[in-house]
């Protein structure tokens, strides 16, 4: 999701696409028809996604989280079960799978060849009591998780030490986002005391709501932080604690980000849908050059070297920016659409528009793409569909095929559609409702 690289599969082996489905697969109870907690990993294998009959999706290897990591069992001695699986991220030698849980805070860190545990971290408690891990990013050097604790507005950090091959939550690295002053001296939440709708509620140092949504991690080992409010915060994931050392103010990025691609020394990020009582809908594409100083520490309020210049959106009603990939070599950028079923295909270059592709046909007649990733052959897209009862985001991302999706590149990178969906039904024992969700996604190098 962050970078462009494409590999031949007789160099690596072959690869693995992992998908995360957000439905509880415990604790059902009359109470609780939908279950209380769990999920599910699915993985399939390049073996089979590549069979030169077409791929075959019908025998993935499926984890139940529930069962792997059980409150009071050897793998989880946090004393809450896992709720949510919500993103993933895997290390830079694809060793290990971060796998952040959004409801219960949990970020769980996995052997990726063997699958199993390797550790289990909840993150703290921050505004209001609240913690979550609505997404686990690694650094560029493979040292550390940063974690985006969405609800208690905290930026967190997990370290990783080579030597003793390790894991431990560093909780003095962490950046309270709601609390915090900038380097320049200014509040990080603003908190701004007047209706969204008011103009003033947009300012060049409005923040007012930090929620973290989406840590990016830049090639220059810098991380993007999105906002649920707008606006956007840059920090060094090096530092204890980590440093804000860019910010930027609601007017020049708008809220709810979290796709990011890097091409070069260009970053593209989006702004989507966030909640219903907020921003219902919205589509936004963003360009940031990555081209941080190494001196001063810390750039003036809104300094044009970071500002994101944004080149594709409007606030047009049923469109949600949301899964964010470069094609093969970094020319194309291709932006899923969660609410209207399409793919905006843009030239990384100019940043110009070239084609809007549906993604509604015979296949499915609304699939909901969510979270994309591209193949490591360069020819395909693997895209997470949404359900029916989705879990996360409910009012923008309802769709009628849970499952991987993949979208085939097509006509030199210009044209493409969706060739194949490998269904993840998971059926809910109490109300026979399709509970599956998938939503994080990610390729693994075998």
């Amino acid at each position: 999701m962050f970078g462009v690289f494409v590999f031949s599969m007789h160099l690596w082996g072959g690869y693995e696409v992992w998908l995360t489905d957000q439905n509880n697969t415990a604790g059902y109870t009359a109470q609780a028809p939908r279950g209380t907690h769990g999920g599910r990993l699915i993985i399939w294998d390049s073996a089979d996604i590549e069979d030169p009959g077409g791929p075959i999706l019908n025998r993935p290897t499926i984890i139940d989280l529930a069962q792997l990591y059980a409150s009071g069992g050897p793998n989880n001695t946090t004393g809450a079960e896992v709720v949510r699986p919500h993103m993933l991220a895997v290390s830079s030698d694809h060793k290990y799978m971060a796998l952040a849980f959004v409801a219960s805070g949990h970020v769980a860190v996995i052997e990726a060849a063997t699958r199993r545990p390797k550790a289990l971290f909840r993150m703290s408690a921050g505004a209001g009591g609240a913690r979550q891990a609505h997404a686990a990013q690694w650094t560029m050097d493979g040292s550390a998780i940063v974690v985006a604790n969405q609800n208690g507005k905290l930026f967190e950090r997990i370290n990783y030490d080579r030597a003793t091959d390790s894991f431990r939550h560093d909780t003095a690295a962490t950046l309270n986002l709601a609390g915090c002053r900038t380097p320049n001296g200014l509040p990080c939440e603003t908190q701004t005391p007047v209706n969204e709708s008011d103009a003033r509620f947009f300012g060049p140092h409005n923040r007012p709501d930090n929620a973290p949504i989406c840590p990016i991690v830049t090639f220059n080992n810098r991380v993007i932080i999105t906002l649920r409010g707008g606006g956007m915060l840059v920090a060094d994931p090096a530092a204890t604690p980590m440093a804000i050392v860019a910010e930027y103010g609601n007017a020049l990025y708008g809220r709810d980000g979290c796709g990011g691609v890097q091409v070069g020394n260009r970053v593209f990020v989006n702004a989507g849908a966030g909640t219903v009582t907020t921003n219902e809908s919205g589509y936004n594409l963003y360009e940031i050059e990555d081209r941080f100083p190494s001196a001063p520490a810390f750039l003036p309020a809104n300094d044009e070297r970071l500002r994101p210049r944004h080149f594709a959106g409007n606030s047009a009603n049923n469109r949600d920016a949301h899964g964010l990939v470069a094609g093969p070599a970094g020319f194309y950028l291709y932006s899923f659409d969660r609410l209207a079923n399409e793919v905006e295909v843009h030239r990384a270059g100019d940043l110009a528009h070239v084609v809007s592709i549906p993604l509604a046909g015979p296949l499915s007649s609304d699939p909901t793409p969510d979270i994309a990733t591209l193949s490591p052959m360069g020819n395909r897209i693997y895209v997470a569909l949404r359900g029916p009862n989705p879990q996360t985001g409910a009012h923008a991302s309802a769709g009628v095929t849970p499952g991987l999706g993949i979208f085939t590149i097509t006509h030199a990178g210009v044209w493409g559609s969706l060739t194949a969906i490998g269904r993840t039904a998971f059926t809910n024992p109490i109300n026979n409702g399709e509970e599956s969700d998938p939503h994080g996604i990610t390729v693994r190098l075998k």
